[in-house]
């Protein structure tokens, strides 16, 4: 009897533990997939560092903006606050500027975003800049609108870019650099680079846009506005007398007039075309003669005229400067420059250069790319989330803004060899997709591109047929002495790491001579 019952126990306790394993089974199979559904979704809603109450609180104080503008106006240039946080965190991180939340993706990482970010206009990102910048350039600035208004004012200002107004500005370019370099200052000893630059890209792209100006005076108190709307882009925002941010408003504003009378002047003449023939002249007939849709305002001819003086002047002549002081630290590379140049020069006995001279100047611009690589003008290009959405593996908020970090790519190890060291060769080979992001990409990519290689080159090319120049001896005791950088720090926002404080984009005086 007693056996029986053992029996009928086991059969019960075999039998409890068989019905009892799938449930265990489901039970464990369901823990996991939870579990792992969990880490999935924190892994999806991941911020970019840094987290926590102390990254709130130095946003929220506006710490990280006060840090920004320092570095800013120091000689190590805003690019170091990146680059600080960059060693910290990694190559994604967030931070907040003007109260507004920034997230910064460097390096491969930037690379990789970069051709969703950049390469079309996806429908969840737009462009964004800080708002001191769009608030001196104006809301209808081609660097500031949506997408939409975007492509319709980039077919309206793309006859500025055609083969023709190309060709016309060679020619203007050219007798400007001649004029300025070789008259001006070829009896000179020293030179500061910037100066001649900014002179000669200002008055191009002025006479490009609205056409020679006879009033030097007029002429001089422009391109005085025009920097004083280029130092306030990031400028502490108040609107208060005295300050940068105020001076730049008020730049804005003469210059603003001044261009209303000139259409003003232009409409009481009725628009007559022999008397000007210039890109501010081809956009008033187009306000009269294209369909209700396409035509511009007056608000939007005027912060786009604005826009490209800005871009076509400052970026330029801050790239040229660079160009200049790279090719001044490597001789042997300027000397073999000058030697194809030379060669070339020749060939076309001192006559005007053409777009088909400069077409045959393949060292030239090489060395062009090579100084745009390292020099790295635009540091980065923001864009700004539309609504929340996953960039890298972290998850971005609405209204948040991403900024691919171009300086970070030109400076990458693994797809520049030697990326500190200042070499034309190295684009003899093709470049990787997205490596290379001197003028964006997609349908952003800077409408000017063309004409800065253009001046770069020219610049270039005159230069060193026409002088050897070395680099400078006595640079710190100039400095000490106020002879070398004159004006204010321009270009000192496009701080190259390489470099120490107090580089060439102050003013770079180089010692000059006549090549013979």
């Amino acid at each position: 009897m007693m056996s029986t019952t053992t029996t009928t126990e086991s059969a019960w306790r075999l039998a409890a533990h068989i019905l009892l394993l799938p449930a265990a089974i489901v039970g464990i199979t369901y823990l996991l997939l939870r579990a792992r559904r969990t880490s999935h979704l924190q892994e999806k809603n991941r911020y970019p560092p840094p987290d926590g109450i102390g990254s709130w609180c130095r946003g929220f104080v506006g710490a990280e903006t006060l840090s920004f503008l320092a570095d800013n106006s120091s000689g190590r240039g805003f690019y170091h606050f990146v680059q600080t946080r960059a060693l910290c965190y990694g190559a994604c991180f967030r931070t907040t500027l003007f109260g507004r939340t920034h997230v910064f993706l460097l390096s491969s990482t930037a690379r990789a975003a970069a051709a969703g970010l950049l390469a079309a206009d996806p429908p969840h990102f737009a462009k964004r800049y800080v708002r001191t910048v769009a608030e001196l350039l104006g809301e209808h600035s081609l660097l500031c609108t949506s997408h939409d208004t975007h492509r319709r004012l980039r077919r309206a200002v793309a006859s500025l870019f055609a083969s023709a107004s190309t060709a016309a500005f060679v020619a203007t370019f050219d007798r400007l650099i001649t004029t300025q370099l070789l008259l001006a200052n070829g009896c000179k000893d020293q030179v500061i680079v910037l100066d001649v630059a900014l002179d000669v890209a200002f008055r191009a792209i002025c006479e490009m846009l609205i056409g020679p100006q006879d009033d030097v005076q007029k002429l001089g108190r422009l391109q005085s506005d025009v920097m004083d709307v280029t130092r306030a882009m990031l400028a502490v925002p108040l609107k208060l007398p005295g300050t940068r941010f105020y001076r730049g408003l008020q730049a804005r504003k003469r210059i603003m007039d001044a261009l209303r009378q000139e259409i003003s002047m232009r409409r009481h003449n009725s628009l007559k075309l022999d008397r000007h023939d210039d890109f501010l002249q081809t956009l008033l007939l187009k306000s009269h003669t294209d369909s209700p849709e396409e035509q511009l305002t007056d608000e939007q001819i005027l912060d786009n005229i604005l826009t490209l003086i800005i871009a076509g002047q400052v970026t330029t002549a801050t790239a040229i400067t660079w160009m200049v002081k790279y090719l001044g630290d490597n001789i042997d590379l300027q000397e073999e420059l000058r030697s194809v140049q030379l060669d070339l020069a020749s060939k076309h006995h001192g006559s005007p250069l053409t777009l088909q001279h400069l077409n045959t100047m393949d060292y030239a611009y090489k060395t062009v790319k090579e100084s745009l690589r390292m020099s790295t003008i635009v540091s980065w290009f923001p864009r700004v989330a539309l609504k929340d959405c996953q960039v890298a593996g972290f998850h971005i908020k609405k209204d948040w803004i991403v900024n691919v970090d171009a300086r970070s790519i030109h400076y990458d190890p693994t797809i520049y060899h030697n990326p500190m060291v200042f070499d034309p060769s190295r684009f003899n080979d093709d470049m990787k997709p997205y490596s290379f992001l001197v003028f964006g990409a997609g349908g952003r990519t800077c409408l000017g591109m063309n004409l800065a290689k253009i001046m770069m080159l020219m610049f270039l090319h005159r230069l060193v047929t026409n002088f050897r120049y070395g680099r400078w001896q006595t640079m710190t005791q100039a400095w000490r002495d106020g002879q070398c950088f004159r004006g204010s720090r321009m270009g000192a926002q496009f701080f190259s790491h390489r470099y120490t404080r107090k580089t060439c984009t102050d003013g770079l005086l180089v010692n000059i001579s006549r090549y013979a």
